[in-house]
């Protein structure tokens, strides 16, 4: 039975490994191409992707993880029985509480990839996460800028131009910057040379401009303010400069432990559900592995998927539930888990039973 558990291993991982990579790749692979759109916007500079999928690489994985072994439990095991390999090994005396058994070390380590990602490391990455998007907005007026191309800032309340960048991007020559003002009302930059000083003392930024004109006025007026200028310095929006406010998912999960609130009881929750979540999809999918003789490996697939799906829809509208205070936080999401817990031991107890053809 020892060589049985490791054949049966075995093929559960190299399975999962091949379907965490196919999933990992389309996830991935369609948000760096939004990101790249948003980049060609000027919201973000092209050197800097790849940081920021690195930092959301860990929210992918603690969904993904529990996703992708969840199929790979329904082919592999399908398979078995597909190609009556599994009524051998019955014959040998496996039950499907050996079977647990022999799938209880790769289960236990996926759920406990899924809560190290979900209680520590998710949390630190959107932190960090956070701070860079910021770091980026504060400098995307020069570090995103293209020579010869319009680029609106994130509100779009700036549009800058200038026709050559330097090489650190730290200064822009011939620059064209068009913006709106509070209270109604364009102003219209031109100048030279345009840079960027940042107060050691305060953290403030500044743009500087060198030998232009300031326009001010409403568009069809001819009341028009004209300003030449040698050198025009200005601080930048307090929009833009100020620390973005911590999302909930940025905070510690020991931050989440003393916040007596309903949006971090909510989004703790949703963080020990995770692991919980992967466990007893795990169970649902041996239960529902088993196929008639005549049946494909892929014959429980799309209904295994439907019962993953109903599950982790379910999770997220308790979340959103909790969040805005309709679900009780003593309650938290266990009636679910115990819901599915219930299913999972069903199909386990008709797991064992003959099949009928």
């Amino acid at each position: 039975m020892v060589v049985a558990a490791r054949y049966v291993n075995k093929e559960l991982l190299q399975v999962f490994a091949m379907v965490m990579l196919i999933l990992l790749v389309v996830a991935v692979g369609g948000r760096f191409i939004g990101f790249l759109q948003d980049a060609a916007l000027g919201k973000y500079s092209a050197d800097v992707l790849l940081s920021i999928m690195a930092l959301r690489l860990p929210g992918y994985l603690q969904l993904l993880l529990p996703f992708s072994y969840y199929i790979a439990l329904l082919l592999t095991l399908g398979r078995l029985f597909a190609d009556q390999e599994m009524v051998v090994l019955q014959g040998g005396g496996m039950s499907p509480g050996r079977l647990l058994k022999w799938l209880a070390t790769p289960t236990l380590v996926i759920a406990g990839l899924v809560a190290w990602l979900a209680l520590e490391v998710t949390p630190n990455s959107h932190a960090n996460l956070a701070a860079f998007v910021l770091e980026q907005r504060l400098n995307q007026n020069f570090a995103s800028v293209a020579p010869g191309t319009f680029h609106s800032d994130s509100q779009g309340n700036r549009v800058t131009y200038s026709e050559e960048v330097s090489e650190d991007r730290r200064e822009l020559k011939r620059v064209f910057i068009a913006e709106k003002i509070k209270g109604g009302g364009d102003v219209t930059l031109w100048a030279e040379k345009g840079s960027q000083y940042v107060d050691s003392d305060t953290g403030s930024r500044f743009l500087v401009l060198e030998n232009g004109k300031r326009y001010q006025g409403q568009a069809g007026e001819l009341d028009y303010r004209i300003v030449e200028f040698r050198k025009l310095i200005q601080r930048l929006s307090f929009e833009e400069v100020a620390a973005s406010r911590a999302k909930i998912e940025s905070k510690t999960t020991r931050t989440l432990l003393a916040a007596p609130d309903a949006a971090a009881q909510a989004e703790l929750h949703w963080r020990l559900a995770l692991p919980l979540f992967a466990i007893v999809a795990s169970l649902i999918a041996v239960g529902f592995a088993r196929v008639k003789p005549r049946q494909g490996r892929f014959a429980r697939l799309v209904p295994g998927l439907g019962i993953f799906m109903a599950y982790y829809l379910i999770l997220i509208a308790c979340q959103n539930a909790m969040r805005e205070g309709e679900l009780p936080t003593v309650l938290g999401f266990w009636f679910v888990h115990l819901l599915f817990l219930a299913l999972a031991l069903v199909l386990l107890r008709r797991m064992a039973r003959p099949v009928k053809v």
